[in-house]
């Protein structure tokens, strides 16, 4: 108990790094890509679609990071992703040509990969091994606010300076207070190599032994795949969805407003009540309300009024904030602590290949084949990730009765 409130500070320091990687490198570009395209005379088109490509890109190094989390330690990763997400800020700064702005999106997705929730993740589940759960909830907590954070202050630079201008000002937060916190990180992480391990008793071995981990693998896979894809659909089109229902923009606005404030009260809940509820549990949870959100909105094709909207945000928020908990628990829970990084990197290459394609998928089956069989592909993928996870829950709840059972 006393090691736990030591690094509890380091916990908050770490949620407020979190907040910096993806208010700095993931969600500008909502604001700045507009920005972009409009002072340098290029289609919008063509700056999301190099945003895309280099989300794409990115998952390829995702289980390099991993690898290098589990080789080297969490703070050599971090510090380097601190230092390259600045560099990459002031090189995008500087471009003018469309081969220079490829260039930079890249840099920067690079550059994520080593500051966002992964690398996190692992730092926290070598600090604490099996009990990095509540630890987990309080950074993704903490991280929750990145958007409301950051969009304002965004809006609020592009009053009085230019976007090459908002980009060196996100370069310097990257500097001046990412790298300090995470250069504040132990760089010691336990692997079978190790020589100077964490204290035993926060290992965990994990529920599955190494040649009985496949099955769980795909669909852990498959789940977390899934719900990035949904995510990165709604993100980016939801506007353009409630237009094509007929909805005003405003309402999109207020829908986009309730699922923030959701998904951190989602994990609120999940931190308050912690190991009580098994880690496959949250990824049901997860899973079942981002299909109701879905069906919600769906509902919204014959329903009149604002509420069924509204409903359909307090469900995907709900979905969306355990989400990210349920890929951090996880994977310690049934593969557990030794090769996380790696483990988690691998996942994390095919949750962003689902995440990068989603975009254009739901752009080209809301143009070609209309709202209704949009949403029929959203909510079979929903579909397929409750299935998955329901399958990690029964997995889960086998191996964790073979743990227990009496022995002869």
């Amino acid at each position: 108990m006393s090691r736990a409130r030591r690094v509890e500070p380091l916990t908050l320091l770490i949620g407020i790094s979190m907040t910096i990687g993806y208010g700095t490198l993931y969600y500008p570009f909502a604001i700045l890509g507009p920005e972009i395209a409009r002072a340098q005379g290029w289609s919008t088109g063509f700056v999301f679609g190099v945003f895309s490509a280099a989300l794409l890109t990115s998952a390829v190094t995702a289980s390099l990071v991993g690898r290098a989390m589990d080789r080297f330690g969490a703070r050599p990763v971090m510090v380097t992703g601190s230092c390259l997400a600045a560099l990459a800020l002031v090189n995008l700064s500087l471009v003018q040509s469309m081969t220079g702005f490829v260039v930079a999106m890249l840099v920067i997705e690079f550059a994520s990969r080593m500051v966002q929730y992964e690398t996190g993740f692992a730092a926290l589940t070598a600090i604490h091994g099996r009990h990095a759960r509540r630890p987990i909830a309080h950074v993704t907590l903490v991280a929750g606010f990145a958007s409301t954070i950051f969009w304002p202050l965004i809006h609020w630079l592009l009053g009085f300076m230019d976007w090459r201008g908002v980009c060196l000002v996100l370069a310097a937060v990257n500097l001046l207070i990412a790298l300090p916190i995470h250069a504040s990180v132990p760089g010691v992480i336990r692997t079978r190599d190790n020589p100077h391990p964490a204290p035993v008793e926060n290992r965990d071995p994990g529920l599955l032994k190494r040649g009985n981990r496949t099955p769980a693998f795909v669909f852990m896979a498959i789940a977390f795949a899934g719900g990035s894809f949904l995510m990165s659909a709604v993100h980016t089109s939801f506007f353009l969805i409630l237009e094509e229902m007929g909805r005003p923009a405003a309402l999109a606005a207020l829908a986009g407003a309730v699922i923030g404030p959701m998904q951190v009260a989602a994990r609120l809940v999940e931190m308050l009540t912690g190991e009580r509820v098994s880690s496959s549990v949250v990824g049901v949870i997860s899973s079942t309300t981002l299909l109701l959100g879905l069906a919600c909105l769906a509902a919204g094709l014959w329903l009149d009024g604002e509420l069924i909207v509204i409903v359909f945000a307090v469900s995907f928020g709900i979905g969306q904030g355990l989400n990210f908990i349920a890929r951090a628990i996880l994977p310690a829970r049934l593969f557990g602590t030794e090769g996380y990084g790696a483990m988690t990197g691998n996942l994390a290459t095919l949750r962003l290949f689902a995440m990068a394609g989603a975009p254009v998928c739901t752009a080209l089956a809301i143009s070609h084949a209309g709202i209704g069989l949009t949403f029929t592909l959203l909510m079979l993928v929903a579909a397929v990730g409750v299935a998955a996870s329901w399958a990690l829950y029964v997995i889960e709840k086998r191996a964790t009765a073979a743990v227990v059972a009496p022995t002869d």
